[in-house]
């Protein structure tokens, strides 16, 4: 069965689960908070949500969006989601989709969240929620009695911090409270044009040290939201066994493309027709039991490393086959992956620990140039062996869909292990250890496939 929705459920649900995370220890000084440059010193400033006369500024200043969006019984909203990651000054894009949205009171509304290869639907005909999980698979719960309910109650992660979204894009919802119920500062800090648009900017820092930015445009005649970013530092740090570099950032982006509320709406978007291979499953847990066992191989396990040659940030020129009879691990990485970043120190460790036992490790660095590759190094005081691979083309043969990937490859040239992700360090640092140890002794990793 193919599963194609794998990574993006995986990743949202993540970020959803952690960010609504209670009762965590707040990230220490020089990581989360530090490495947030001017977001900090913005957050600091402020003011404190339970001061009246702070709170009635911004609750006016969302007052006209709300009572619209109060009022209405329907609304169509398309919205772009963006990721980035941020070290220093530089700026990495991420994942992307597209969240297209359509509700009618009192309790229907159809969701889909499009990204690359991928498609999320969320359904309620007024009597049943439906989630669409891609084309193969789909599962039923019962409706919520109301939009305002359901911006809380959706039945599958739709991404970090979803209610506020939510919250601005059906009819009958309550931006006011999905804003300001869980934030301890808040502010309007300016009522500057956004790119031509009069607007005013909100600002807020949540329980959780996650802080936004609220753009709303300001028109009599026209008020709608116009830009809202997240950052995700805080969280992302304290799902982190390590601490994260002082200059890591991680944020999301939404920009409201089109916001309409009241009108005509097409009955037919509140139906939801399966299609034939789509499978029926009890609930996402049930869901994601037939994902991991679909995806647990990846598919140059037990098959031969593709053969290629490469150029080295030193230089040199590299050659796989020239390795054949000793053990090399291959780790798919960029200076804007904030995982790679927490494991190539690991497997650098375990790696050069078990050389003298013919153990190379090679970092593959994916469309990157060298001068960019040889400035992060250096901050990072890594001294690891670079390949580069400027066209991804490296990564294509490898199928590294995500990074980080560490790929084992035994003395006989045959793909052993592919890791995805870190665990854990300690964890990885353990089992990448145990792996490399079988190699060496020639002992066999993967169940290889009989062919006839």
């Amino acid at each position: 069965m193919s599963l194609p929705s794998f990574r993006i459920l995986a990743l949202l649900a993540l970020l959803t689960t952690a960010s609504h995370a209670r009762g965590d220890q707040p990230p220490s000084p020089g990581t989360a908070e530090a490495s947030n440059g001017g977001e900090a010193d913005a957050s600091a400033a402020a003011t404190d949500a339970s001061d009246p006369a702070v709170r009635a500024e911004v609750e006016a200043a969302l007052r006209p969006v709300a009572d619209l969006i109060s009022r209405s019984q329907t609304s169509r909203t398309t919205v772009e989601l963006t990721s980035r990651s941020i070290l220093g000054e530089r700026s990495a894009p991420g994942e992307s989709a597209v969240f297209q949205i359509a509700s009618q009171a009192p309790n229907r509304f159809s969701i889909q969240l499009k990204s690359e290869g991928q498609v999320l639907r969320v359904i309620s005909d007024g009597e049943r929620t439906t989630a669409s999980l891609g084309q193969t698979g789909y599962f039923e719960t019962a409706a919520a009695e109301s939009l305002a309910e359901a911006v809380t109650a959706m039945p599958i992660p739709l991404g970090p911090y979803p209610g506020p979204l939510l919250a601005l894009a059906l009819a009958g919802g309550d931006p006011i409270a999905a804003l300001l119920s869980e934030s301890r500062r808040v502010e309007v800090a300016n009522h500057e044009p956004l790119e031509g648009v009069p607007a005013v900017e909100l600002r807020g820092v949540q329980d959780d040290d996650v802080s936004w930015k609220l753009w709303l445009a300001t028109a009599d005649d026209e008020p709608r939201p116009l830009r809202m970013t997240v950052d995700l530092t805080p969280v992302v740090a304290a799902n982190n066994d390590a601490p994260l570099p002082a200059e890591f950032a991680f944020e999301i982006e939404f920009r409201f493309r089109s916001w309409r509320m009241g009108g005509e709406i097409d009955e037919a978007l509140f139906t939801f027709e399966p299609s034939e291979k789509a499978k029926k499953f009890e609930s996402l847990e049930d869901y994601f039991e037939a994902m991991l066992a679909a995806a647990s191989r990846h598919p140059l396990v037990g098959q031969m490393a593709p053969d290629f040659s490469a150029q080295r940030l030193d230089g040199k020129e590299f050659e796989l086959s020239a390795e054949r009879g000793k053990v090399v691990v291959l780790d798919f990485w960029a200076t804007w992956c904030g995982p790679c970043v927490e494991a190539m120190p690991v497997i650098t460790e375990v790696t050069q620990s078990l050389a003298d036992s013919g153990v190379l490790m090679y970092a593959v660095n994916i469309g990157e140039q060298p001068e960019k590759i040889q400035d992060f190094l250096a901050r990072l005081e890594l001294e690891v062996p670079v390949l580069l691979d400027p066209e991804g083309k490296i990564g294509d043969a490898y199928a590294a869909e995500a990074i980080p990937q560490t790929v084992l490859i035994g003395k006989d040239g045959r793909i052993e292990v592919v890791h995805i992700g870190m665990s854990g360090p300690e964890a990885f640092k353990q089992e990448l250890t145990e792996q490399l140890r079988k190699l060496i002794d020639g002992e066999p990793i993967a169940e290889v496939e009989e062919t006839e």
